[in-house]
Parts: structure tokens; sequence; C-alpha cells
């Protein structure tokens, strides 16, 4: 039994259709919802060309039912989904910003990386080698060339303390760069400037409430990369925060992290990350509660942090609410929080983070839009290395998979002004 739209608007009327194989001895069609325990709704309906068709104002935000009762068998029920009419502008893309090619310390190169994201399911991607942007830029050129149906994004992983903090942990951590529209790594070259810049900031944080035991211009580093970023238009994401490395220390000193949450300068914080490497602490509890309830609400991130085409894509990833798939509206979204972190576990079972209302949101899309998303997502990124390889068109192959994702998104979230004309 299919059902569309999937996704609609609090307290607008809504033309719905249910395809079934065999609309006989249909007794009632009722509509109930998750969140209100004693919403339930018998309603009127109509049968056209083996579709059950009705209209329904739902007054209640999150997942209901539509359930379609049988005279001599077992109902069946379909799940839909009640947004306000902020979210029903909005639209789910799916994404990952962190990973590595050749650039760095990546396997594979940049073009491989999108590609592959591509095939995990994902809207946009960026190629975040550390300490250089060349990687992103490359990317982003090679898919453009090959009209590749995958946002990318220019990115960074910038090392902190310096380059030699890639190896040797100085308690400065990692910060990612996104859609900054230079390099940071660049502008730290010109050591004067560099430390002039530094000074000042020291200047600035001795006039405010920080932590006293830390090292003002050790941690006058982190603010200087953040400032930079959004100089540069950009959005600052906090990696892997809890990450313990090899000498036993975190990567990234805790009261440098508290105290950057505190600053609500960054955008964004990892709360899913690289998982080779075990992370002790409850990274995940310690961000939602301190970036909730204390200071400004920082979007929480899943990325894979991957460093090879065939390994950990697509294992964790967000998704991020926006207008439409852009570089400004994602960044943009970013800037407002509108995002989830997801983790895949075994069994095709997922953990979220996010406000309450997005992460149940999402565990809808997950359940409902992304399993046929994904798959023809897939398809066409099949279709775009069979190009690659056999160097011939696949034009009308590649055009009608993505007419399909089109089409399914389309019929999924209700549309307010073609609805209403039929």
């Amino acid at each position: 039994m299919k059902i569309t739209p999937n996704v609609v608007v609090k307290n607008e009327d809504a033309r719905y259709e249910i395809t079934l194989k065999n609309t006989s001895n249909i007794e009632s069609v009722e509509v109930l919802s998750r969140g209100d325990y004693y919403h339930k709704d018998k309603i009127e309906y109509v049968i056209k060309n083996n579709h059950i068709v009705f209209r329904y104002n739902m007054n209640y935000l999150g997942e209901f039912l539509v359930k379609v009762n049988f005279t001599y068998k077992e109902s069946k029920s379909v799940c839909l989904y009640c947004v306000d009419k902020e979210m029903i502008g909005l639209r789910p893309f799916k994404g990952d910003l962190h990973m590595h090619s050749v650039y760095s310390d990546g396997k594979t190169t940049p073009f491989a990386m999108a590609l592959a994201s591509l095939q995990a399911g994902m809207d946009f991607v960026s190629i975040t080698d550390h300490d250089t942007y060349e990687g992103s830029l490359e990317a982003i050129k090679r898919v453009k060339q090959n009209n590749i149906d995958i946002l990318v994004l220019a990115g960074e992983e910038v090392s902190v303390g310096g380059k030699k903090d890639m190896s040797i942990a100085q308690g400065n951590g990692h910060i990612l760069s996104i859609n900054a529209n230079r390099s940071i790594e660049e502008q730290r070259k010109n050591s004067k400037k560099y430390e002039k810049e530094l000074q000042e900031i020291v200047e600035q944080l001795q006039k405010e409430d920080i932590d006293k035991t830390i090292d003002l211009f050790h941690y006058a580093k982190n603010i200087w990369v953040i400032k930079k970023i959004k100089e540069a238009k950009g959005a600052s994401i906090l990696a892997h925060p809890n990450w313990v490395y090899r000498d036993g220390k975190y990567h990234l000193h805790q009261a440098f992290y508290k105290e950057m949450l505190k600053s609500s300068q960054l955008d964004g914080v990892e709360v899913f990350g690289e998982e080779k490497i075990k992370e002790y602490n409850n990274m995940t509890h310690l961000t939602a509660m301190q970036i909730k309830n204390k200071y400004k609400y920082l979007a929480p991130f899943a990325n894979s942090d991957a460093h090879d085409s065939d390994h950990e894509v697509g294992e964790r990833f967000t998704i991020v609410f926006a207008k439409e798939k852009s570089a400004s509206n994602i960044t943009d979204a970013i800037r407002e929080g509108l995002t989830c972190a997801v983790y895949k576990r075994e069994n095709n079972e997922h953990q979220f983070i996010a406000k309450d209302e997005l992460a149940q949101y999402v565990y809808f899309l997950i359940k409902e839009y992304y399993p046929k998303h994904n798959s023809l997502k897939s398809r066409l990124a099949k279709l775009y290395v069979d190009q690659l390889i056999n160097d011939e068109s696949f034009d009308k192959r590649i055009d009608a998979v993505k007419l399909k994702l089109k089409n399914h998104t389309n019929a999924f979230f209700f549309d307010t002004i073609s609805i209403k004309k039929k």
C-alpha cells in the first residue's frame, strides 16, 4: 500500500491518494496520531481507478497513521508525518563533511571520494584534507566537468596547532572549514601577520572570563581559526572533540572544548566521528547537554572521516534541512542548527542526535523516504562510473534515474500550491 503525499503541513487541507492492488471489501479508513493518544478519526473517501482518495487536515505535529480496515481480512496502514509551515518549505539533504584524499593522508582521489559518497546516497559532500584546500577544489572541478549530480563544498581540516599537530597531540584539536572562499592554512603562512593576530586575540581573551588554567596564547590559535573561517564566509565545525590519541590523551584539550562552546563562535560539532579509535567518554551526551542547556545551540554532525572510497563512507552522515541543494543554502542551514547527525549501526539500526523534533522527523525519513532515495542515488553513481570507464554517453539512462529521484521527492512532500489546485 502506497500513499501520497507522505509529509504534510499542520492545519492545511491536503488531498491524499492511496494505491492498493485490491480496493474491494474496504470497511473504513481511519487517521490516528502517534503523538496524541486519543486522536482517531474515521474519514470519508471515494475510490477512483483503484485509488482511495480523500482530503484531510492534520492538526497534530509528528508521525501519524492512515489505516485501511477491510471486512474480511486484517487492516493495512501507512506512516505519514506532519510538520509546521517553516519545515514544509525545507527539504532534507544527506551529506558527509569530513573525508580525505591523496592530497593528504587518504588513499584515493578527491573525485573517487565524491563518487563513493554519491553511491552511499549523499546529496552533498566535502573533501577536507589536512591543512590543504586543493583536494576539495579538485573534486569540485572534476564533478562539474563530468556533470555528476552531487554538490561538493570546498573544505579543509585545519590542524589548529599547526601542521605538526596532525601527528603530535598538542591539545588544539582540528576544525573543519566548510564552504570558505579561501584556504585557512594559506593565511597562516604569513607568520608575522599570524603572530600579530594571535596577540590581538590574547589581549581580547584577557578581558573575558576564561578558565584560568588555560594558556591564552595557545588557546588563541583555536579562536584565530574560527575567525578566519567566518571571515571567509565558511562554516566552522569542530572535529572529533573527544578523540583519544596515541599517547592516551584527548587530541583536543577538554578545557579548550568547553571554552569554544561558551564562545558561541563555532557553527557545529561532530557528535559521531571516526570509530577506529575508541572515544572513552560519552561525546554525544557531553556535547548535547552543553550546547542545549548552557550555551548557543551548535549544529550536530556525523561524518565518516573516511580515508578510502570503500571504507566507512555511508556509516555516518548528516541530514541538513535547507531550501535547496546549494552551497549557500546548506551553509545557512548549518548556521541555523538545522542538522541531524546519524550513525548507522549494525542490523540497519540508526542512532540520531539533534533537537527532539528534528531527530523524530529524521527517524521517519530514514524509514520511509531514504530507502528509495539511496537506491536511486546508488544506481546513478554506477551509471556515472560505467560512463567514465566505457568512455560513452549514458545520458538517457542517467536522466531517467534523475527524473525518478525528482518524482520521488515531489510525491513524498506536500506541495501547498499544486495540491490545492487539484
